[in-house]
C-alpha cells in the first residue's frame, strides 16, 4: 500500500498540500481535510499557528479550484456559442430534415418594424410602413358593431373609384396604401376599368379560373383583380393567402401585358376573426355585383367559393345588358360571354359609345369553353405566371436534402427569367389518390379507374432504358476504349402523393422511391424517431396548409422526367410548366 504523503515545511516553502502520485486513488480523496498530515517536525509549533496555516491553505485551495471551474465553464460556453452560430449558418443554407426548411425572403420586400407610423380609430389600428403598404389590426370593438365595422372598412367600389392603392405616373404622390408591385403597372394599360371573378374548387382549379379570367380581362382591356388562393375541400381554414405569396405578379404583368391587382390591396379584413364574425359574416359584408354564369346560380347556396366570406362580400346578381333571357344556354360560351361583358349601359347612345362601367364581374370563368380558349389561357397567361424567388428557393432547399449530391452551380432559366440551383437529374411522379377515387364509377374496379403503381414502375423502367440507349449511342462517337466500363446509375425517384393506404405506400417503399411528406418527424415516448416510409419535411406546421401543395407544384416542374396523372389538373399544369420552362420530359398516364 502506498504510504501517506507528508507535507514538509521548510523556510520559504509553500503551505499548499502536495498530492500523492498514486493514481489508483480517486482525485477527490486528496481533498479531504482529514488526510492532510503534517510532519512531526512541526509538533513543537504552537497549536494556533498550525490552525492558521491549515485555514490559509484551505482558503487558497478553494480559490484556486473556483478559478479553475470558472475558466473551464467559460471555455465550454464559448465553444457552445460558436458551434451554435456555425450550425445556424449551416442550417440556413441546407436545413436538416429534422427541422422545417428555412424561408429565404427577398430583403427588398421586408418591412422593418422601425419604419412605420400608426393611426388609431375606435375599431382598428392602421400601421403605415415606409414602403407604402399598410396593415390593419382589428380591435375587439370591431366585432361588436356591424354597422360601424362596415363603415370602417368602406366600399371596395369607392376604393377603385378613388384609385388610392397605386400611383398613375412618376409625378403622382403615392397614397398611404400604395404597394410597391402595383406602382409598376404599364401606363399604356387601363387604370379606370376593372374585372373581377370568383374562384372555384381546389387551388389548381382556381388557377384555371384565373387563367380564363385573365384572358377575359385582356380582351375587355380591363385590370384584373385577383382573389386569394381560397380555402377549399382540401384546405379548411377561414382565409387564404394572396397569389403574390407564391407567384411573381410583377413579372407576369410585364410579360403578359395584363395589369393586375389583388383583393388584399383593395380591402383588408380579419384573417383569423372570432365567432362573432364567422358565424354572422354576412352582417359585416357589402354587396358584390357579379353576373352569374355556368354552374353557379344566383343564390348563395350555389356559390361554392370561400373568397366572399374572407373579404366579406354578399353576392348580388348583376343583370347583363342584353337581358338574362338572351343569355340562357350560352353562359359557358367564351365568345358570347366576352361580347356580353363588352357592352355597357351607355353604349351606342346617339350612335356614340358612352363612358365605360368601372366594374365588371363574372361569377365563374372556370366553366367557360371555346375553340382556342385553353390554348390562349396557357400561352397568354399560364406560361407567364411563374413562381416567385422565395418559393423557388424553398424548393431548392428541399432538393438539397433529398438528392444525393449538394447543389452548387446556378442555372439561369431564360424561359422564366428565374435563377434556380442546378441539381442532379431525377424523376418525379405526381400520384393523385385520396378523393380521386371518388371519380370511379360505382362498381368499377380501381385497377380500371386509376393508374396502378406497377404501371408507373414500368414507365420508370422505360425512361431508364431510353437513357441507357442514348448513353451507349454517345459512347460510339468516342475513341476506342474511351468510356469503357462506365455504369449508368438509375436516377433517384421522388413521389408527391396524397396516398395514405399502408399497402400502397409499401409498394412505393419497396421500389426505393422517396415519398414526400410535409408533416413533422414523430418520436416515441423515449425520444426515438419513429420510422416512416415517407420523407418528412416539416413544412405543414412551419408554414401552414397552403405551402405543401405549392411546394409540390414547384418540385413537379423541376423533375428532369415528370410522370403525372391525366385526371389531375395539378399534373396537367406541371407537365405544361416543366416542358415550357425547363425543356423537361413530361408525360401523363
Amino acid at each position: 500500500m502506498a504510504s501517506t504523503p507528508l507535507l514538509h515545511q521548510k523556510p520559504g516553502s509553500s503551505i499548499l498540500p502536495q498530492f500523492s502520485s498514486d493514481t489508483s486513488r480517486p482525485l477527490y480523496d486528496h481533498f479531504h481535510s482529514t488526510s492532510l498530515i503534517f510532519s512531526t517536525s512541526f509538533s513543537t509549533a504552537p497549536t494556533v499557528m498550525k490552525k492558521s496555516r491549515i485555514s490559509q491553505g484551505r482558503i487558497i485551495l478553494v480559490i484556486c479550484i473556483t478559478f479553475m471551474v470558472m475558466a473551464i465553464a467559460h471555455i465550454h460556453y464559448i465553444g457552445v456559442y460558436h458551434r451554435q452560430r456555425e450550425a445556424q449558418k449551416h442550417n440556413n443554407n441546407t436545413p436538416s430534415l429534422r427541422r422545417p426548411i428555412t424561408v429565404i425572403t427577398d430583403p427588398s420586400l421586408s418591412t422593418s418594424t422601425s419604419e412605420y407610423n400608426t393611426t388609431e380609430t375606435e375599431l382598428t389600428s392602421i400601421i403605415h410602413y415606409a414602403n407604402g403598404t399598410i396593415t390593419k389590426v382589428f380591435k375587439p370593438a370591431f366585432y361588436k358593431d356591424t354597422q360601424a365595422a362596415r363603415k370602417e372598412m368602406g366600399s371596395f367600389l369607392d376604393t377603385l373609384a378613388k384609385r388610392t392603392w397605386w400611383k398613375h405616373d412618376a409625378d403622382t404622390t403615392a397614397s398611404t396604401t400604395t404597394s410597391k408591385k402595383n406602382s409598376s403597372l404599364s401606363p399604356s394599360l387601363p387604370s379606370d376599368a376593372f374585372f373581377g371573378y370568383l374562384p372555384m374548387g381546389g387551388s389548381n382549379n382556381q388557377f384555371t379560373s384565373l387563367q380564363r379570367a385573365a384572358v377575359l380581362a385582356k380582351d375587355l382591356n380591363r385590370t384584373l383583380i385577383i382573389p386569394p388562393i381560397s380555402p377549399n375541400s382540401h384546405i379548411k381554414v377561414w382565409a387564404g393567402p394572396r397569389y403574390s405569396e407564391f407567384y411573381d405578379l410583377e413579372s407576369f404583368s410585364a410579360r403578359s401585358g395584363i395589369p393586375v391587382l389583388e383583393w388584399h390591396d383593395i380591402k383588408q379584413t380579419p384573417d383569423k376573426p372570432p365567432k362573432e364574425l364567422t358565424h354572422h359574416w354576412t352582417d359585416f359584408a357589402e354587396e358584390l355585383p357579379c353576373i352569374p354564369n355556368g354552374g353557379i346560380g344566383v343564390d348563395d347556396k350555389n356559390l361554392y367559393d370561400h373568397f366572399r366570406p374572407q373579404f366579406l362580400m354578399n353576392f348580388k346578381a348583376a343583370e347583363p345588358e342584353i337581358g338574362p333571357d338572351e343569355m340562357a344556354g350560352k353562359a359557358t360560351e367564351y365568345p358570347y360571354v366576352r361580347d356580353v361583358l363588352l357592352k355597357d349601359k351607355d353604349d351606342n347612345i346617339d350612335g356614340k359609345n358612352g363612358p365605360r362601367q368601372m366594374w365588371k364581374c363574372l361569377s365563374c370563368p372556370y366553366f367557360l369553353g371555346g375553340v382556342d380558349l385553353s390554348d390562349r389561357a396557357w400561352k397568354e397567361v399560364g406560361l407567364h405566371m411563374r413562381f416567385n424567388d422565395k418559393i423557388e428557393a424553398m424548393a431548392d432547399q428541399i432538393l438539397d436534402q433529398l438528392l444525393p449530391k449538394p447543389a452548387k452551380d446556378l442555372q439561369a432559366n431564360t424561359a422564366t427569367g428565374t435563377v434556380t440551383r442546378r441539381h442532379p437529374e431525377f424523376i418525379i411522379i405526381h400520384l393523385r389518390r385520396g378523393d380521386i377515387v371518388n371519380k370511379c364509377t360505382p362498381g368499377q374496379d380501381e385497377k380500371d379507374c386509376l393508374v396502378q403503381i406497377e404501371q408507373i414502375a414500368e414507365k420508370v423502367n422505360e425512361i431508364e432504358k431510353n437513357r441507357q440507349i442514348k448513353a451507349l449511342a454517345a459512347l460510339k462517337d468516342k475513341k476506342d476504349g474511351e468510356g469503357n466500363g462506365v455504369v449508368l446509375e438509375r436516377l433517384p425517384v421522388l413521389v408527391a402523393t396524397n396516398e395514405k393506404r399502408p399497402e400502397e405506400l409499401a409498394k412505393l417503399d419497396k421500389l426505393g422511391w422517396t415519398m414526400l411528406d410535409h408533416g413533422d418527424i414523430e418520436y416515441d415516448e423515449e425520444g426515438n424517431e419513429i420510422v416512416s416510409k415517407t420523407r418528412r419535411l416539416g413544412t405543414m406546421n412551419a408554414f401552414g396548409p397552403f405551402y405543401p401543395p405549392m411546394l409540390d407544384a414547384v418540385l413537379l416542374t423541376r423533375g428532369d422526367y415528370l410522370i403525372g396523372m391525366s385526371n389531375s389538373r395539378m399534373s396537367q399544369l406541371a407537365t405544361q410548366r416543366g416542358a415550357a420552362w425547363y425543356g423537361h420530359t413530361t408525360m401523363l398516364m
